[in-house]
């Protein structure tokens, strides 16, 4: 996983990958799938403590964990479903 440390690295990631709304990949619908965190722990996508803040084609959500960390996974597989942490970043750097 890359690991973001300025606002421009971010915005530039992000352009790559324009956001849209939350709700437009319904994580609830996939289960439970761990990921790894940029805040370098590993997190399950349906903990009360995950907040999903966009969505992005295809399969992609950014998500922010209680640690104040932002990344971006990519939901892979048919019937097993893996989430592949693409980038992440420090949520303040945003600020």
């Amino acid at each position: 996983m890359l690991i973001l440390n300025t606002k421009d690295e971010v915005k530039d990631k992000l352009k790559e990958n324009p956001l849209q709304s939350a709700h437009l990949l319904r994580l609830n619908g996939y289960g439970s799938i761990k990921f790894n965190c940029a805040c370098g722990e590993i997190h399950d996508t349906i903990d009360k403590d995950i907040s999903c803040k966009g969505s992005s084609k295809p399969f992609k959500a950014l998500l922010k964990c209680k640690n104040n960390f932002m990344t971006m996974i990519k939901i892979e597989g048919f019937f097993r479903k893996k989430a592949i942490s693409e980038y992440g970043f420090e949520a303040s750097i945003m600020d």
